[in-house]
């Protein structure tokens, strides 16, 4: 490569639902860079940086194996609910003549400075975040159909409607989440300012499929949505019939009391 490097590698990981970016900027003993409301960017030596976004992912740059370690320990102070399981995703950009080329693993580049490496880093950042989302879907969708399951195998008034108002609030969370934390409808700020930036943005984007997977996900949520209010509303209705039945031979009772209780 001679003195000027060519390659950047990639590597995302998402470690928590969410990394206190204020405490991380204040106490973490890296040199920081850039700070902005969704992210902090560092240098950690000659062409090695760090990304740490607030919904809980982050991404190295050309950073060492144990480097990676050693730093993912300290930001351990920083997270709020840490996964069990580490999602992870790589890719590559390189500095090349021509036109720019997205490929599934790779793109090449006229020229690669702190905003292509920004600009990659977030969309790697929201796919693998996207990753766990999908999870947090698949079980959502699961519960449903235990609790469908057990709804054809249990009188509805003796119900437990609990695990029911958990997965809605869980599906709420999840659309939260993805929409307002993920920004995934939005372009990076430098996107909206620089041409290149924004085509870059679009196409990984388009790569990573980012906006299908929000869909397919934005989709399953509302199918578990509906299937539970559903759910909610034959128990609210059986339970109010129930309480009706109940009052009318209570009522009942009395009148024989008034009658035969002499």
């Amino acid at each position: 490569m001679g003195n000027s490097i060519q390659e950047y590698k990639l590597e995302a990981a998402y470690i928590a639902k969410e990394i206190n970016l204020a405490k991380a900027a204040d106490k973490l003993d890296k040199n920081l860079i850039g700070r902005r409301r969704e992210f902090l960017t560092y240098l950690l030596g000659a062409h090695e940086f760090l990304f740490v976004f607030s919904f809980g992912a982050i991404v190295f740059v050309n950073v060492a194996r144990e480097t990676q370690a050693s730093i993912r320990r300290s930001l351990s102070r920083f997270l709020t609910n840490p996964t069990k399981k580490i999602y992870d995703e790589s890719y590559v950009l390189r500095e090349g003549e021509g036109d720019p080329n997205i490929g599934d693993d790779a793109a090449r580049l006229p020229a690669i400075g702190i905003e292509e490496t920004g600009i990659a880093s977030r969309v790697l950042a929201q796919s693998v975040a996207l990753e766990h989302i999908e999870d947090l879907t698949e079980d959502v969708l699961n519960n449903i159909g235990t609790i469908q399951s057990g709804l054809q195998k249990t009188a509805f008034v003796f119900y437990n409607s609990r695990p029911i108002f958990r997965i809605v609030a869980e599906n709420s969370n999840i659309m939260q989440f993805v929409i307002s934390k993920l920004s995934l409808l939005d372009k990076p700020d430098v996107a909206w300012e620089h041409r290149n930036l924004e085509l870059l943005f679009s196409q990984l984007a388009d790569l990573f499929e980012l906006r299908p997977r929000f869909r397919n996900i934005e989709y399953k949520m509302a199918f578990a949505r509906s299937n539970s209010e559903f759910a909610l509303t034959i128990l609210h209705g059986k339970r109010s019939n129930l309480l009706e039945i109940i009052i009318i031979l209570l009522f009942v009772f009395d009148i024989l009391i008034y009658f035969f209780g002499g």
